[in-house]
């Protein structure tokens, strides 16, 4: 049953929402909250565990004050372009996104001989799971998107999904057949909820789960000591997200938090990526 958290969260809580609903955002807000704060964001918190783990494999000195900086310090940059060239920020985001969501779904080392037909399984796979959440809910979407000054249509050919279906069927990966198919499920069931739900429940409980899989398995911690490791730097990136929203806007707006994801997600990618598909390279 594990292996299938997020379908069996994503259907309680449409089954709830059909039944009960459909009811004020605010309990879909809270509900997302709880699954965020509780999975979401403390899956992205091991990563000085994982700087220090690839550390280690290159028999680099790893210096805990020295990563943060440079973390921060990506965050930063990055930050800053969102600032001076919106579309430029939006776009790698993006792209960072197909490439990470592909690689969680996919916990096997990359074999040297198939790199390249791994990558565009992975890019196929990544496609289809993000453009299934924004397509599914494009008007939602659009309006948030347009709000990060970023210029795209308000409406989008409904045939589109079609085509997210077909990447997502072509990155299936039959060792991967549990994962893909908890996705799978997660994204069906997704496509009937609001954007906020739908995106954190795949995000949370099967976008996260498999990176806390991942992160377990190469750091060789049990979850327990995996999870308490975490707690520290998940109330930090918390902090650091709610004065970030804070200078961004006086009100609870969902762009921002987007934009912080994106801060976010391009410093722990590279990271992940490094430990989960190439743990055996050397220098």
């Amino acid at each position: 049953m594990k292996n299938y958290l997020g379908a069996i969260i994503t259907i309680l809580f449409l089954i709830s929402y059909k039944i009960l609903g459909p009811w004020s955002s605010t309990y879909d807000l809270i509900f997302s909250g709880i699954l965020l704060f509780i999975i979401g964001i403390p899956h992205g918190a091991g990563d000085h565990l994982v700087a220090k783990k690839i550390a280690e494999r290159y028999q680099l000195t790893f210096q805990l004050k020295t990563f943060i900086l440079i973390y921060i310090g990506i965050m930063a940059c990055y930050a800053l372009l969102w600032f001076l060239i919106p579309t430029v920020a939006f776009i790698i985001f993006i792209a960072i996104s197909i490439f990470h969501f592909g690689d969680m779904e996919d916990l096997f080392e990359m074999n040297a001989n198939q790199t390249f037909l791994t990558t565009i399984r992975i890019f196929l796979l990544g496609s289809g799971i993000l453009s299934c959440i924004l397509f599914s809910h494009w008007s939602e979407v659009s309006t948030i998107i347009q709000e990060m000054k970023v210029n795209v249509p308000e409406n989008i050919s409904p045939s589109l999904i079609y085509i997210s279906l077909i990447c997502l069927v072509l990155g299936f990966d039959k060792k991967n057949a549990n994962q893909f198919l908890n996705t799978f499920f997660t994204l069906i069931a997704g496509f009937f909820l609001p954007l906020i739900p739908a995106f954190i429940c795949y995000f949370s409980c099967c976008h996260a789960v498999n990176s806390f899989r991942g992160m377990k398995n190469h750091l060789e911690l049990n979850v327990i000591d995996l999870y308490k490791k975490l707690l520290p730097f998940s109330f930090g990136a918390i902090l650091i997200g709610y004065l970030y929203m804070k200078l961004l806007t006086k009100n609870v707006e969902l762009y921002p938090i987007f934009i912080f994801f994106s801060l976010l997600t391009l410093p722990h990618f590279l990271l992940m990526h490094q430990l989960i598909k190439h743990p055996k390279k050397h220098f």
